[in-house]
């Protein structure tokens, strides 16, 4: 169970890591569009990549 917090933990500071380098600079040719269609595109992929990760881990674990 320490192993899931401290795993949990290590993602959530790698994503603010990366937020926080992606935000710094400002987009001048931001497009609402094309933002809303990028974020679907790393849902798509993320999902199941979480998932697979989260089977593999409890898989290991037991």
């Amino acid at each position: 169970m320490t192993f899931l917090i401290i795993f949990a933990a290590i993602v959530c500071v790698v994503g603010l890591v990366i937020t926080l380098l992606v935000t710094k600079q400002e987009d001048t040719s931001y497009s609402q569009k094309k933002s809303i269609s990028n974020q679907l595109i790393l849902y798509i992929i993320l999902i199941p990549v979480i998932a697979l990760i989260t089977i593999l881990t409890f898989w290991l674990l037991s």
